[in-house]
């Protein structure tokens, strides 16, 4: 019997392929950085650049970010309809002025795109104000996540005296905004490449694009009782909600999150504190979406898992039919993970808007866009009542 000895790589020729598979991933990442210079610190998305500037503001349905977000795979609206016109105007700073302004904002609101609301002409800060007869200052940014939130803190809210500090948790991307944070502050080209890729397709990608075999994926029918809508969703939105077998708590995602939280209370001693717990559209309407059409969404499901650096992510998972009551039940995972921990924190109120938003959307209400992941106006109103209400005659906490 003869042996064949196999010819296996030497020591010198695994070194040489290593080195050429990290050269290649940072050649690519600096083609990517050559094309769209701005991912990384610049202007897009994070940096405010729109100093003392106004926007006449006209939102149609073609402007939902849902078009950028899924290019050709949302029909394009028959009635184009406009949705809202209004000015958008910003500060020194770039943040959104407020319609109450004044010398003192006693109140001072931080968060995303929730909170600044470009295309909604009265955010639900306004509507705090509005309701308490009491100013409140505007920090909130688009695309701004945990760390974002943390450092704009850091930077705006001691520069007056406040009695409360809002800070608004999405619960679509907050989390997975949390990973993005951990890149970037390690400003390492190789452990951005999946979110600069993702980017740069964003930038490529046109606003309402028509697909070429005239098949699209939305929008679905909800019906609500006697009221029918179409809407698009955003899916990754929907299965972020839910948790990994390790539960949330055990992730560094949320540690992060949790530090920012920690590092928030410590650098605004003496204030009162809110977490604001926003819901998505998917979750709230998922029920209502027409049986037929979400069997596209159970074939097309993701679930929570953990990396190797303890780090959210999704994975494709299609969830079988029976075992939709149960996934149902699980889209407060993520809900019941945050108002967990905030109950740890002595110095801060939980403002959990959920079940409001849930009972009216029960009751057929739209609250948000068709064709966008943010609330229209009904939604920013209902918001801004159910805060204000919780913000009056907290014990040692003074709206004034």
């Amino acid at each position: 019997m003869s042996v064949t000895a196999k010819s296996t790589p030497g020591l010198w020729q695994k070194v040489l392929l290593m080195i050429g598979g990290v050269g290649f991933a940072l050649l690519l990442a600096t083609v990517v950085l050559s094309a769209f210079p701005n991912l990384i610190g610049g202007n897009r998305p994070l940096t405010r650049t729109q100093a003392n500037t106004e926007i006449r503001v006209q939102f149609y349905h073609s402007n939902g970010d849902l078009f950028t977000s899924l290019p050709g795979r949302i029909r394009p609206p028959q009635d184009d309809a406009l949705l809202a016109d209004f000015t958008l105007a910003f500060d020194a700073d770039s943040f959104r002025i407020p319609a109450m302004q004044a010398e003192h904002y006693p109140i001072a609101a931080f968060g995303d795109s929730f909170t600044e609301a470009p295309n909604a002409a009265a955010p639900w800060p306004d509507g705090v104000a509005a309701r308490l007869d009491v100013p409140v200052r505007n920090y909130g940014f688009r695309s701004y996540g945990p760390l974002e939130v943390q450092n704009t803190v850091r930077e705006f809210a001691n520069r007056e005296t406040r009695t409360w500090l809002l800070y608004a948790f999405f619960s679509g991307n907050d989390l997975g905004d949390a990973n993005r944070s951990a890149a970037l502050a390690e400003r390492s080209p190789l452990y951005l490449l999946p979110q600069l890729a993702e980017q740069a397709a964003r930038e490529m990608s046109t606003q309402v694009a028509q697909s070429e075999s005239e098949h699209y994926d939305f929008p679905m029918p909800v019906i609500i009782g006697g009221n029918y809508y179409e809407m698009a969703f955003l899916t990754y939105y929907l299965f972020r909600q839910l948790a990994p077998p390790e539960g949330f708590a055990a992730s560094r995602t949320f540690e992060i999150f949790a530090e920012a939280v920690d590092d928030i209370t410590a650098n605004t001693p003496g204030m009162c504190h809110a977490l604001i717990f926003i819901p998505t559209k998917e979750q709230l309407y998922y029920p209502y979406i027409h049986p037929a059409v979400r069997q596209y969404l159970r074939d097309n499901a993701y679930r929570a898992v953990l990396d190797g650096s303890r780090m959210l992510q999704l994975e494709a998972a299609p969830l079988a039919e029976a075992d939709e009551p149960a996934f149902i039940t699980g889209l407060t995972a993520l809900r019941d993970a945050v108002r967990d921990f905030m109950a740890t924190q002595s110095d801060w109120q939980f403002i959990d808007l959920l079940p409001v938003f849930q009972e009216h959307v029960d009751a057929g209400e739209l609250l948000y866009y068709p064709y966008d992941s943010h609330w229209n106006q009904a939604g920013h109103d209902l918001a801004a009542q159910v805060i204000a209400d919780a913000l009056r005659d907290v014990p040692g906490c003074p709206v004034i």
